[in-house]
Formats: structure tokens, sequence, C-alpha cells
């Protein structure tokens, strides 16, 4: 009897847990309005036959043998969740269907230009039949389109824009020839039928929303101009002309969001009006009018597709920042003495600016504000209040626009103004010298290296150290690269200024001081700080001093005590860096162990270094006559035996066969020097002085050695 309701309450928790389970299914599913659920599962429960059923047990075959529809209410504060359904991807065979008819078009095309060829050579039709035959064919195709339109809409899309566009292409360039070449046409009627044409254009351009075919319709209604200047037309006509083509096609931009089409439209717009003027000798206030109405024209409908540009704001971004400052620079070609032009630009792009930090786009303040802000540096050039300001300006506005390039992460501002920037510094170290002093070149020099330190705190706060798979950080440009320059321009600047102000016998003893410096700083200070890159860089520049000091200077006056401090500097810098790494301090524990080196050839090669730059400082005083001849001699067999001795000391200490080795060497060195050197050159009493001074170092080195062997015994 027990075992019999065990098991009924097992088969009742099973059933239980069951309707559970349908329960909060039924509470996941969501609809837009009513929430439908259709149960169809099996219990996986076995039933004995002559038992009796439960009432859960009913309730759930009931469930299970009749569809049941559940009604959830929906919660209207509930946020509705929309099935994202992912784009199609097209095939390589589709993205090949798609462009024959375009490549096919254009065979169409250059055919029908090469028959006309063909038929002019041999004469078989007139020059007037000719171009009817073109326009037959032209109105066919759009004819043709049409009916493709109707009875096959299927493969319309594929086909008819390019029937449409290319009745447009054949039509325009028929009307050339015409006019132009076969002087069929009458100029006015051309006129008449380009205009139609045109107008058709930018019609099926309305109508088909395809980019591809605003393009050529832009394209080609652009080439109009040139054909009324060819025709001796009034340049305010041509002007009224570009004006109305890119006003109107606006209007299919905006429709449906066509911004590639719309910056071609206006490159092509502004070098027509730009050609046109070069063209004439008229007077250039109303194309510089017709440049600042297509800015204007461009900045209002780029405002009204900004938001549809989305996650691509930053390219677009830097496509308006770039064709606004290359209408600058047009303009500013084309000025003469007034700069009233160039301050409405500026007030154009700081109403814009205002207009957008109302709304707080800030983006597009930062692109405007700075459109701004380099117009009026064109200005002050223009008025030329100061003599070489554009020295300064220049750098500054290509500084500026690379800012405002890594602010918006736009990459085709960002590679511009950085070749702009890398130019203008080049110029600029080329040509502007730093004296006098009291220059405004001398000075660009230290805005040039402020404009690299904003780089490089800017850099440094936007970037993030990246890790590889063994969790070491990765090399990155804005961190450990980039320090290198800022710092290296620095350095430049200094070795100019010591050559020019201070080196008086082409020794630059303050660009050594300043290359020590900043080597000793670099090893203390932190990589996150500095980079990978730069101490290497900083040590590189500091050996190639220090080679330099080891010969002898030809120096005076002042000169002779700054080779000599600089060559201290030197010698006190090797040893502190020895003294760290074998002590085991703050450049071993943090540097030095992770490069794991050879310490003990490290320290061999400081102690020798030194050594060599102590023994070239006496050999400078005496080369400067400061110090006596057996001054200097006894000077350098004591330098020996004590380097000899410090040597030996620590490779007691520290176990370091290879000082050791350093150590027996130099002592060798400093023994056969004293015995076959200073015994002839000496006189007595200096060297009774030397040997007593060497004896005793002798004896103190000899019972340390002594001691240190006793003790490892």
């Amino acid at each position: 009897m027990e075992n019999e309701t065990d098991k009924r309450i097992e088969r009742l928790e099973g059933e239980v847990r069951a309707l559970r389970l349908e329960l909060d299914e039924l509470k996941g599913v969501k609809s837009s309005s009513v929430k439908k659920v259709e149960i169809q599962k099996d219990l996986p429960l076995k039933r004995n036959s002559d038992e009796e059923e439960s009432h859960l047990v009913k309730l759930n075959k009931a469930a299970k043998t009749k569809d049941s529809i559940i009604k959830v209410p929906i919660d209207k504060n509930e946020p509705e969740i929309k099935t994202l359904i992912p784009q199609k991807q097209r095939s390589f065979e589709e993205i090949i269907l798609w462009l024959l008819p375009k490549i096919f078009m254009i065979i169409l095309v250059l055919g029908v230009l090469w028959g006309l060829k063909v038929i002019s050579d041999f004469g078989l039709f007139t020059n007037a039949l000719k171009i009817v035959l073109a326009y037959c064919l032209s109105i066919g195709l759009i004819i043709l389109a049409m009916f493709m339109d109707i009875k096959r809409p299927e493969s319309a899309q594929i086909f008819n824009i390019v029937l449409y566009g290319g009745a447009f292409i054949i039509g325009i360039l028929t009307t050339a020839a015409g006019a132009i070449l076969y002087e069929v046409l009458g100029l006015y009627f051309a006129l008449l039928l380009a205009l139609v044409y045109i107008a058709y254009g930018i019609a099926i351009c309305y109508v088909k929303k395809n980019e591809v075919l605003s393009i050529f319709v832009i394209f080609t209604s652009l080439l109009l101009p040139y054909l009324l200047e060819y025709m001796n037309f009034n340049g305010i006509i041509i002007l009224l002309y570009v004006l109305l083509v890119f006003g109107c096609m606006q209007i299919v931009f905006i429709k449906h969001i066509q911004s590639v089409a719309m910056y071609i439209s206006y490159f092509f717009s502004i070098i027509a009006v730009q050609v046109i003027w070069s063209l004439n000798d008229d007077n250039a206030g109303m194309y510089i009018l017709s440049h600042i109405l297509l800015n204007v024209i461009l900045l209002l409908v780029w405002w009204h597709l900004y938001k549809p540009f989305s996650k691509w704001r930053a390219i677009h971004g830097g496509l308006l920042f770039i064709l606004s400052g290359l209408t600058v620079l047009m303009v500013n070609i084309m000025i003469d003495a007034s700069s009233l032009p160039l301050l409405l630009f500026a007030f154009i792009y700081g109403s814009f600016a205002f207009w957008a930090n109302r709304r707080n786009e800030s983006r597009v303040v930062d692109i405007a504000g700075t459109l701004s802000l380099l117009t009026l540096f064109n200005l002050v050039m223009e008025i030329e209040a100061i003599d070489h300001l554009e020295m300064v300006l220049l750098p500054l506005s290509a500084f500026l626009g690379l800012m405002l390039a890594l602010k918006l992460n736009a990459k085709l501002m960002k590679i511009t103004y950085n070749l702009l920037f890398i130019f203008f510094v080049f110029i600029h170290l080329i040509v502007d010298e730093i004296e006098p002093f009291w220059t405004l070149e001398h000075l660009n020099y230290l805005f040039i290296f402020i404009y690299l330190m904003a780089l490089l705190l800017y850099l440094r706060n936007q970037s993030k150290v990246e890790l590889s798979e063994d969790g070491k950080a990765t090399m990155n440009f804005s961190l450990d690269i980039f320090p290198i320059f800022p710092v290296s321009y620095f350095l430049y600047y200094v070795f100019i200024f010591d050559f020019t102000y201070l080196s008086m016998s082409n020794h630059l003893y303050l660009t050594a001081l300043v290359i020590a410096t900043f080597m000793l700083i670099s090893l203390f200070v932190p990589e996150k700080l500095i980079g990978r890159v730069l101490r290497y860089i900083l040590i590189f520049a500091f050996l190639l001093m220090y080679f330099n000091l080891l010969p002898n200077h030809f120096v005076d006056g002042f000169d002779i005590w700054l080779n000599l401090i600089i060559r201290a500097i030197y010698v006190c810098s090797i040893i502190a860096i020895v003294g760290d790494i074998y002590m085991k301090g703050y450049l071993y524990r943090t540097w030095i162990s992770r490069l794991k080196l050879d310490v003990d050839s490290l320290i061999a090669v400081g102690i020798v270094g030194a050594m060599l730059l102590v023994y070239s400082i006496l050999s400078q005083v005496l080369f400067d006559g400061i110090v006596n001849y057996f001054l200097v001699v006894t000077g350098k067999t004591l330098l020996l035996f004590i380097t000899a001795s410090i040597s030996l000391w620590m490779s007691t200490t520290g176990q370091l066969k290879a000082v050791k080795v350093v150590g027996y060497s130099i002592l060798a060195i400093a023994i056969i020097k004293l015995v076959f050197y200073d015994l002839a050159s000496l006189n007595l009493i200096i060297r009774a002085l030397l040997f007593m001074m060497i004896g005793g170092i002798g004896l103190f080195l000899s019972n340390r050695l002594l001691s240190n062997n006793a003790k490892e015994k």
C-alpha cells in the first residue's frame, strides 16, 4: 500500500512539474496584441490500465488532445519586440547579373559612337541623318524601358535603370555632337534639346530612386556649362544654370537619401564654377557668390540627411569638412584684395555651429566651428596684418583639422590632414630659422611642439591597451610609437638652438645635456606614460653622444668647462645606472629583470664605459693645459687600479664572472702601465706617492679577495 502511495505521489509531482513547465513557456511567448500558444506536448508518464487517473492527469490529457489557445494580456508599457530579419547578402552570381546590364549599356553607347564615326568616314549618311538616327535610338531605349516597366516588372529593376540612363547619355552626347562637331543643330535649339534631356534625367532620377543613375545624370548635366561657354553665353546665365541643376537634384537626394550623389554633384558644381571663372575675365564677385550659395545648399541638405547617415556619420562629417574646406580654398584663390567673402563664410559656418549646438549635435558643432576658425585664419592671412603669419596659421589649421578628424574618427580626414600637417612641419623646418631670437618663425617652433604634445595627450586618453593571447600588451601606435615624435622634434629644436646661439666650437653640449636628462627621466618613468620604444631611442641617442665625448675636443673659453661638466654628468649617469643594477634597485626591479638581460655583462660594460669616459676627461684636461702632465699620468694609473679594485670587489659580492674578468684584465693593464710607462715618465716624489697609494689599494684588495675565498671554502 505504501509503495502505491509513493508511486502516485511521484506521478503527481511529475505532472505538476510538467504543468509548471508549460505555464512558464506560455508566460515567455509574446505577441503584438494577443499571444496565442498551441500546446502539443506529450507527457512521458507511464500508467497502469487499472490505475485511477487523478484530476490533474485528466486535465493534462484534455490539454494534449485538444488545441488549447491561451490568451495572455499584453502590458501596454512593455516595449514591442521586433523580429530582426537579416538582410540577404548578394551572391557572386547575383553581383555579376547586376553588373552585366551596365557593362553592356556602356558597350552599346561606345558602339553607337564608333558606328557614327564609321558612317562618317565612309560617307554613307549625311550628318543630319546620323543625328536623327542617334535620337531615334535614344527615344527607342526610353520606349523599351517603359514597355519593360509595364509588361515585365520582375526584370525591370535590373534593366530599366540602364535603359533610361543609356537613353539620357546618348541624347546628351548626340546634342553636343550635333551642335559642336557636325554643326547640324543650331546652338540655341541644341541648348533647348539639352535642357529637355536634363529635365528628363532629373525626372527619372526622382522616379527610379537609383543613386548610380543620379550620379550619371548630374555628371552629364554639369558638362553643359562648357557648351554654354563655347556658345559665349553670359557668365551669369551659366552660373544660374549650375545653381538650378544642383538645386533641383537636391530634391532627389533628399527624397531618396542619396548622400554619395550629393557629394559628387557638389564637387562637380564647384569645379564647373571654378573652370568657368578661369576661362573668363569677368568680375569674380558673382562666381564667389555662386560658391557661397552652393555651399549653403550643401549645408542645409547635409543637415537634413544627417540623421539617416546613422553609423556612417564620421565619414559624412569628414566629407563635409573636406568639401567645405575646398570651397574656402577656391574662394581664397578668386578674391583679390577683398576679405568680405571669407568673413561671410566664417559667419555661415559659425551660424551652422550655433544651430547644431542648439540641437545638441556636438559632432556637427566641431565640424562647423573648425571650419569657421579656419576661415578666420584665411581672413587674417588675406589681410596680411603681420608678416609671415601664414607660416603659423598653416600648421595650426592642419593641426585643428587633424584633431577634428581624430575626434570624429573620420579616416579620410585623418589621412588628409595628417599629410598636410607633416608637410607644413617639414616646410617650416626647412625654410624657417630661429635667428634672430624674437621672430614669429622662431616662436612657431614652440607652437608646433605644443601641437605635438596636444596630439600626444589626446591619443593617450583615447587609446586603450590591448592584450595578446599570451596576456602581453600589443604594440600600439598612439601609446608606444607616437611619443617618439614630440621628443625627437624637441631634441631637434634644442640642437638648432644650441648650434645657433650657444656652441662656439661646433660641440653641442646643451644637446648632450638634454639627451642625458631625458634618458635618465625615461628610465624612471613608467612605460604607460612614455611608451615602450621611446626609452630605447633615448638610450641610443645617449650612446651616440657618449662616443662623441670620448676623443679630445678643440675648445676654448667657456666651452672648456662645459666640455668637462657634460663628461662628468655622463660619467655620473653611467655609474648611477650600474650601481642601481648591481644593488637591484628601482631600475632592476621595474625594467632590467623583465628584459631577462645578462646582468653580469651589462655591469661589466657599464664599468668599462665609465672608466673610458673618466680617462677621456683626464686626457682632455691635459690637452687643455689645465693640469700638470705628471698629475694626469698618475691619475690615469690610479683610475685603472681603482676600477680594477671596484670590479673585483663587486665580483666577490655578486658572483659576477664577467665583472671579475674585467677586473683582472684592467688590473693587468694597470700593472703593465705602472711598470713599463710610469717608472720612466714620473719623477721620484710622484713615483713614491703613486706606488704607496697603489700598494695600499692592492693590499686592501688582496685582503678582501682572500677573506672572500676563505668564506667560500
